[in-house]
């Protein structure tokens, strides 16, 4: 059940680099105290990162908040044509599915929400609110194989794993799933 006085908030790359040290951090430090003592998952190179993100076209973030409190956040991008998104790949797809037109496929990087919250129905709530407001054909993401709990959700929610990703060379081995946009209703 998601609270009935969540408000969510949409930010481009620009209004995200403003609230990148004041809210994105902070939140994603709160929803990942678990790996955070992991290189790859520290606070600096979530920032540079999300950065990165920010220059790609197509980036916004969707904030969840209750009285003004941020909760979580869920963010990503439309893939460009060439994207390297597909690179890390290393199971097979069927041919043609890595083609990008820069209209094809938006990356969900990244949903996350405050421990307090979670289980409440509000990373369901971000999901849709950010996906809903695409306009591709279809969402991608990766998920951590030991996140157990995300993937479940992911899967509840309608996303189908492709294979296995490994998005840099120092990054773990992720699920791979993407979904059809836009959502059904």
């Amino acid at each position: 059940m998601t609270p009935t006085d969540l408000a969510f908030s949409r930010h481009d790359a620009a209004s995200a680099e403003k609230i990148l040290d004041t809210v994105i951090v902070p939140l994603y430090e709160a929803s990942h105290a678990d790996v955070i003592g992991n290189p790859f998952y520290s606070s600096e190179r979530f920032a540079e990162r999300v950065r990165g993100y920010c220059a790609a076209p197509g980036f916004e973030i969707v904030l969840a908040r209750i009285d003004d409190r941020p909760l979580g956040q869920a963010f990503g991008y439309a893939l460009p044509p060439k994207a390297r998104w597909w690179n890390g790949l290393t199971t097979p797809v069927p041919d043609g599915f890595t083609e990008e037109t820069g209209a094809r496929t938006f990356a969900f990087n990244e949903l996350m929400v405050v421990p307090e919250w979670q289980g409440k129905g509000v990373a369901h709530a971000l999901h849709d609110e950010l996906l809903n407001g695409r306009a591709e054909e279809r969402a991608t993401l990766l998920v951590r194989e030991d996140n157990t709990p995300a993937r479940t959700a992911y899967v509840r929610w309608g996303w189908q794993k492709i294979g296995k990703l490994r998005p840099f060379p120092d990054a773990p081995h992720f699920d791979a799933m993407v979904i059809e946009l836009p959502l059904p209703t």
